[in-house]
């Protein structure tokens, strides 16, 4: 029989048990409610469940101006970021904000900005997120004590989401901004430096005069190369990329440039090999280039014409040692292409541009070095509505069909029908002089002197033989006709320099000697 004692213990724990459990279910209905309770409700609400105030329920983050010395990267991205939902003017935005411009920048781009004290709301994912904008006395920097500072509030339950998600969203988004509106750069080598002018040129893809299945195949193999950093990393290759662009003058190579440029928003690095006193200075300019930029070699083929395979002698191809002149060797430019140094930065893009493809060492045209070939070729009937759409506005005409089949008959360079069509602003006199340029070349009438091409690869009448050395006269002996010999030399010389039918001492006076072309 159990003692009254041991009854009361008993009945105790068994109170105590019953209470521990109550308490257990009133916090756990008191959680559940807390959670599904509107951010809008009565704060008696709360009160009678006894929720702490919605204060004690948010989080924040604070992202502070400067992060010791420097600019801190968030708090300018937030700054980007906040000024996009100022101009969406959602329902949280201030009644007043700050409007500025950046230096150089266009009327376009007018940054908004909060005052401080005031707040923008956010929606990402479901979760509401505020931004406020904190004011400071004065900018330091040593101390970070001073300078303007964002708070993003947030519901304590949207914590994962705002820091894992939604920070590095802000992040990214502003980075694509940054791309957008950058203005590239253009720049060229010089004792060893680069230096940079800003790239005005406005070619782009859907003003190129180029046919459209190449066009759309070379913005495909962009877009991929863009987004194949996994691909490169997974097989351990360097994240570049390599194109030959080849063709005769006058068929867009450098506007390929330049739109692949505006399109992509790669800085330009225009090298001149010319310029390169070694293989050492080209590994160094090399280093020295940004990512997500195109290095380009124009005509490569005169760029390496006279420079050796290897800077020794000797060698079992028989190769010649580096001059003064020409110390940048084909082993260093290839090396360049794919060898260790190609893989010093990452997402770039090699150009090189040639007129004569077949001039060009077969080591440089292997796979690997040069990934894609792009023949850029004489005007066809597409590339020719192309020009015609985009300098006049003109998309079907009478003349278009006569155009298109003497452009299957006759070559004409993209360039040589563009300056006919910008000569004026009619766009039928225009094509008029576009349609009389193709027949006088089919009929083989030309009015420029052999062309616009002939004249770019230098294509002409041949130069005059020299004429032959007259005998001594009598008497006169070996000094006279060292002095005739040394005029005759001094004459050729001289008209060379001047040009094609230059000479004056031809067969008589103002008679033009056979086979010398107009200047």
């Amino acid at each position: 029989m159990a003692s009254p004692a041991n009854g009361a213990l008993e009945r105790y724990k068994n109170a105590i048990t019953a209470a521990t459990s109550v308490v257990g279910a009133a916090m756990l209905l008191r959680r559940l409610v807390a959670d599904l309770l509107p951010a809008g409700a009565p704060p008696l609400v709360g009160a009678l469940l006894l929720l702490p105030p919605p204060s004690a329920r948010r989080h924040a983050v604070v992202i502070e101006e400067f992060d010791g010395a420097f600019y801190n990267r968030v708090f300018l991205a937030a700054r980007a970021y906040v000024s996009t939902l100022l101009a969406a003017a959602p329902t949280g935005a201030p009644s007043v904000v700050k409007a500025s411009l950046p230096r150089g920048a266009g009327a376009e781009q007018i940054t908004l900005a909060m005052r401080p004290g005031t707040a923008v709301v956010d929606v990402f994912r479901g979760a509401e997120l505020t931004w406020r904008l904190r004011g400071g006395g004065g900018r330091r920097r040593a101390d970070g004590s001073a300078g303007e500072a964002f708070r993003l509030n947030f519901d304590a339950r949207h914590k994962d989401v705002a820091l894992g998600a939604y920070l590095p969203f802000v992040m990214a988004r502003v980075e694509a901004m940054a791309r957008e509106q950058r203005q590239a750069k253009l720049y060229s080598n010089e004792w060893g430096k680069w230096r940079p002018v800003r790239l005005r040129n406005a070619s782009t893809f859907a003003t190129l005069a180029m046919d459209a299945a190449l066009r759309q195949d070379v913005v495909d193999d962009l877009d991929r190369f863009l987004g194949r950093k996994g691909y490169y990393e997974r097989t351990g290759r360097a994240w570049k990329r390599g194109y030959l662009i080849h063709g005769p003058p006058g068929t867009g190579k450098s506007s390929l440039v330049a739109a692949i440029s505006n399109q992509l928003h790669f800085d330009v690095y225009d090298l001149d090999l010319g310029a390169v006193r070694s293989n050492t200075e080209l590994r160094k300019l090399l280093i020295r280039m940004k990512n997500r930029s195109i290095l380009l070699v124009e005509d490569v083929d005169c760029a390496l014409a006279a420079a050796p395979r290897r800077e020794a002698d000797g060698g079992s191809d028989g190769s010649r040692p580096a001059s003064k002149h020409h110390k940048v060797t084909l082993s260093g430019l290839l090396n360049m292409v794919d060898g260790l140094w190609s893989s010093s930065g990452h997402e770039r893009i090699l150009i090189f541009t040639t007129n004569h493809m077949d001039r060009l060492d077969p080591a440089l045209l292997r796979p690997g070095r040069m990934d894609k070939h792009i023949h850029m070729g004489y005007c066809g009937s597409g590339a020719f509505r192309q020009l015609a759409a985009t300098y006049h506005g003109v998309d079907d005409h009478p003349l278009f069909p006569e155009i298109e089949a003497l452009l299957r008959e006759v070559d004409a360079a993209p360039a040589e029908l563009a300056e006919r069509l910008l000569a004026t602003d009619d766009a039928g006199a225009a094509l008029e002089s576009a349609a009389r340029l193709l027949r006088d070349r089919k009929a083989g009438v030309e009015e420029d002197g052999g062309g616009y091409v002939k004249q770019k690869l230098h294509v002409g009448p041949r130069r005059p033989r020299p004429r032959p050395v007259p005998a001594p006269a009598p008497g006169r002996g070996a000094s006279a006709a060292r002095r005739v010999v040394l005029d005759e030399e001094i004459l050729l010389g001289v008209s060379r320099r001047q040009g094609r039918g230059s000479g004056r001492r031809g067969r008589g006076a103002g008679v033009r000697a056979p086979g010398r072309g107009r200047r």
